[in-house]
């Protein structure tokens, strides 16, 4: 049975939503894994008593110290030895558990998942990625998102081809598809950074690690042409912050003009009820709660990261994650593909 560590502590909503998200998942899933959530006992125990848990899988461990998002991530890792956060990596590293799930500091994640676990053979540097919609089936994932912000081009490359085998194997894209995020579509767009990447990632679709349609600007994103999309982590970073902002924007224009039409009369309840239904299904795509989270690929180990605002069903789901990380055996493939460079 797989063994997955939960940071209760993790999240602004933490840790009252972790625990409603965890039990939803042992509960949903048939009791077909084992959890241990670990924090502070004196925050979670108390909240463990009004669930229903006689039964489930679920194990509680204390750990005194927690990871807050105001904490600088490689001070944190190195300080706090007995937060959540580091001691859950520390199961996995000694083999007593095979996944780690968090929603809190990412930053902190990322340095602890590196100081715990390590990197896969071959892997230069991890990376984490970001889920986009698409017009049509599937989905875009862009890569760096804020893990790396100073790339060099065999970085961006090699984000390439270790999504490339996230998706091929975790995601069940066939052949997935690499642009290069540019200023323009030729090939002698961009900085010298650019350049070499785009001559690098030509290299890359030679040798068959990955397919590459070179250069995409930011409007093709959501055309959907590249399942793909390589850029450094301060570009991919600020990409996801707007598109996480447009729901809510245009949430926010929707309901005043909804409101105005209802009250000259131009709207009837029913039309109006009619018209939010539409709205809701068009922004569905952007619904990232129903990934949960996402892996940082590249670490010697599964460890799972969610936004910070998780809610109980992103949890849930940030555990379906890593049980499908661990059955697709995505890391085995991710070193033996680099192990080839």
């Amino acid at each position: 049975m797989l063994t997955i560590v939960v940071d209760a502590m993790g999240g602004d909503h933490a840790p009252s939503c972790v625990i409603e998200g965890t039990v939803q998942a042992l509960q949903e899933s048939g009791n077909r894994f084992e959890i241990l959530l670990i924090g502070q006992s004196e925050r979670v125990e108390p909240l463990l008593a009004d669930y229903e848990i006689g039964g489930l899988n679920l194990k509680f461990l204390h750990a005194p110290e927690v990871v807050t998002m105001e904490d600088i991530p490689a001070t944190a890792v190195k300080t706090k030895q007995h937060s959540s956060l580091v001691k859950g990596l520390q199961l996995c590293k000694a083999k007593q558990a095979d996944a780690f799930v968090s929603a809190g500091n990412t930053g902190a994640q990322m340095a602890a998942s590196l100081f715990v676990l390590g990197r896969l053979p071959g892997v230069l540097r991890p990376t984490i990625y970001a889920y986009f919609p698409r017009i049509g089936e599937g989905l875009t994932n862009i890569v760096d998102v804020g893990a790396n912000v100073d790339c060099k081009p065999d970085h961006l490359v090699q984000f390439a081809e270790m999504l490339t085998i996230y998706q091929r194997y975790g995601a069940g894209i066939e052949k997935p598809v690499t642009g290069l995020l540019n200023i323009g579509e030729e090939e002698g767009k961009g900085s010298e950074v650019l350049k070499q990447t785009y001559r690098l990632l030509k290299e890359a679709e030679s040798k068959g690690k990955i397919t590459f349609i070179g250069n995409i600007e930011g409007h093709d994103i959501l055309k959907g042409e590249a399942t793909i999309v390589v850029c450094d982590g301060l570009v991919g970073n600020t990409i996801l912050k707007f598109g996480e902002s447009i729901p809510e924007f245009l949430g926010t224009l929707f309901s005043q003009s909804l409101q105005k039409l209802l009250t000259s009369g131009q709207f009837t309840p029913e039309i109006a009820a009619l018209t939010t239904g539409m709205f809701k299904g068009i922004f569905e795509p952007f619904d990232v709660e129903k990934f949960g989270g996402v892996p940082f690929l590249g670490v010697d180990g599964i460890s799972i990261v969610g936004h910070g605002r998780s809610s109980s069903r992103a949890i849930k789901n940030m555990i379906y994650m890593a049980e499908h990380m661990i059955e697709r055996r995505v890391n085995e493939h991710i070193a033996e593909v680099l192990s080839e460079n």
